[in-house]
């Protein structure tokens, strides 16, 4: 358990260091902030595919062939991921890339400044609820049965990607005119939902071996489903689709390789 409130605590620490280039600069490249955000989406893509659902379909072909049990643990556990992710982006306040909220682009309108920092403050908030299922996913990789590797390789992959979203979240703070200590600040409290969520997923796997299954295709559920609907998105609206993309190939690949190195 201290594994992995230890190892939750530096993955949400490393939100931190995407803001520390906020320190030399007000704004970032548009078309470098949508390859991060595309960075981030392969990371995580590839965290709850190649890592989750991987490891929840452990066991799922017995001695007797398909463990139908086992396979309606998995096939439920992701369905209540996707609709858990489905009520958080109706009930938090946020914005979406040319749709119903419009999500976390970069706003240039400093006629309505304290509209932009309420607007600031809402997306740092949003993405720190967001944090809670990559906690769960750390806290349930560690109970698993592979639990040290899959549990390491959640933390690096979900760590990077929560490097690129202290970009997300340092990126309107900044234009908003927060100061630059003050947005650190901010945004490195915000990293303390991962430990918190870490601890979750540990208990609840932990409880009843059973319930692993179900536990790990929840939070591949929830994190796919954020990915699809929020970070994709938001990093193809605008122009720079080429580069959104490469950064998702990357970030896939880099899980891959991170992976193949745990083994």
């Amino acid at each position: 358990m201290l594994q992995t409130l230890a190892a939750a605590g530096l993955t949400g620490l490393a939100t931190s260091l995407g803001a520390l280039p906020f320190f030399f600069m007000q704004r970032l490249p548009r078309r470098a902030y949508d390859g991060i955000l595309g960075l981030g989406a392969g990371l995580m893509l590839a965290a709850a595919t190649l890592g989750l659902l991987t490891e929840a379909l452990e066991g799922v072909q017995g001695p007797a062939g398909l463990n139908l049990g086992h396979l309606g643990k998995v096939v439920l556990g992701f369905l209540l991921g996707v609709m858990v992710a489905a009520l958080m982006d109706r009930i938090i306040p946020h914005r979406h890339a040319g749709g119903h909220h419009r999500h976390i682009g970069l706003d240039h309108d400093h006629d309505h400044h304290d509209e932009d920092l309420r607007r600031s403050y809402a997306i740092v908030g949003a993405l720190s609820i967001h944090r809670i299922p990559e906690g769960l996913a750390i806290g349930a990789g560690f109970a698993s049965e592979h639990g040290s590797r899959l549990g390491w390789l959640l933390v690096m992959s979900v760590g990077i990607q929560n490097v690129c979203e202290g970009v997300v979240m340092g990126a309107p703070l900044r234009i908003s005119g927060v100061h630059p200590w003050r947005a650190l600040l901010v945004i490195a409290a915000s990293g303390l939902a991962v430990p918190f969520g870490a601890l979750l997923g540990h208990a609840l796997s932990s409880a009843a071996t059973s319930a692993l299954p179900i536990v790990l295709a929840l939070a591949g559920g929830i994190l796919i489903y954020v990915t699809s609907n929020e970070v994709i998105p938001e990093s193809h609206s605008h122009g720079h689709e080429a580069t959104a993309s490469s950064g998702v190939v990357l970030g896939f690949l880099m899980t891959m390789v991170i992976g193949a190195v745990l083994r």
